[in-house]
C-alpha cells in the first residue's frame, strides 16, 4: 500500500537523504510557510518516514526523542521506511 503524501511532504523527504538541520529545510522551502513545514515534519516523524537525527545543543544522537517546540535544535533524516518511499516516488516520476 503506497502512502499518500502532500506535495510539501514530497519536497521535504527529497531533501533528507542526508542529515539536514531544520533551518536549512525551511530555507530551501522558502515558498512554504515555516509553520506548515514544521507541521509536515512532525507528521512525517509520526508516520515513521523522518526521524530526528541529532540534538544540536549537545551534539548527541536524538533517536526518536525531540522537543517539537524547538525544531531548530535538531537535525533530521529519513528512516528506512522514508528512504523506501522516496525510492518509490523517484521510480514513479520517471
Amino acid at each position: 500500500m503506497e502512502e499518500e503524501l502532500s506535495p510539501l511532504a514530497r519536497e521535504i523527504i527529497s531533501r533528507l537523504v542526508f542529515e539536514e538541520v531544520y533551518e536549512n529545510i525551511v530555507d530551501e522551502l522558502n515558498h512554504a510557510n515555516p509553520y506548515e513545514v514544521a507541521d509536515e515534519v512532525k507528521t512525517l516523524i509520526a508516520r515513521d518516514i523522518v526521524k530526528p537525527c541529532r540534538d544540536l545543543q549537545n551534539g548527541k544522537t536524538s533517536g526518536f526523542i525531540y522537543d517539537s517546540d524547538h525544531m531548530t535544535d535538531y537535525s533530521f533524516t529519513l528512516t528506512a521506511k522514508g528512504m523506501g518511499l522516496l525510492e518509490t516516488l523517484l521510480k514513479d516520476s520517471r
